[in-house]
């Protein structure tokens, strides 16, 4: 049975649309998006094309789909990929994603978002994200110390992330920025390897 858990996990079939050409009142800018200190960021950072992912770690979509990115990212060696946690399934993934911006201010975010992305399907509980952490080597409330002691710098984020993707109109997650496109929707590897050529392609013909 589908259920509005699924429905907002697959969100529509992938569409794209340019982010310059949708300029209107209450829609982020590729500014607001792409330039935030505050965002994890995977990848290179100093990469030639930006990739922003929202996702929530309950969506057993971003999860089967995180690690074939991850592995694109890698093989490309020139991506930058943001992740901006955006909370559609509760209580549970506002707790992943404390945890995981708390590890990324101890320096291992990739070590536990990995872990977080690797729990088995969704409707997750906090013993699960315990059991992911502890294979982390870090404790779940050391990176809860760490969220916490900069909380309202973070809460900020999680807050902004929500705004930018109601703002766009997502349904669901995942959904990305790649490069000045924007894809409401899951995307197969064939798909995300050609949308990050047609953003390469992009920014060849825009003259700098």
């Amino acid at each position: 049975m589908i259920t509005r858990r699924h429905m907002l996990a697959l969100g529509a079939a992938a569409t794209a649309f340019p982010l310059t050409a949708t300029a209107q009142p209450g829609f982020p800018t590729l500014q607001e998006v792409t330039v935030d200190p505050d965002v994890p960021v995977l990848g290179n950072p100093n990469g030639d094309l930006t990739i922003v992912e929202y996702f929530d770690y309950q969506c057993s979509v971003c999860k089967h789909a995180h690690f074939d990115l991850l592995n694109i990212v890698k093989a490309d060696g020139h991506i930058r990929w943001m992740m901006r946690d955006w909370i559609i399934f509760g209580e549970v993934s506002t707790y992943a994603a404390q945890v995981a911006l708390g590890a990324q201010k101890l320096g291992v975010y990739e070590t536990v978002s990995s872990a977080l992305m690797r729990i088995p399907g969704g409707n997750l509980n906090k013993g699960d994200i315990f059991g992911a952490m502890m294979q982390t080597g870090l404790s779940p409330a050391d990176a809860l110390k760490a969220y916490r002691a900069d909380q309202a710098r973070i809460d900020a984020l999680l807050a902004r992330n929500a705004v930018q993707a109601e703002g766009f109109g997502f349904s669901g997650t995942p959904s990305f920025i790649i490069g000045n496109a924007v894809y409401r929707g899951a995307l197969s590897p064939n798909d995300m390897k050609q949308a990050i050529a047609d953003a390469r392609q992009r920014q060849k013909a825009t003259p700098v």
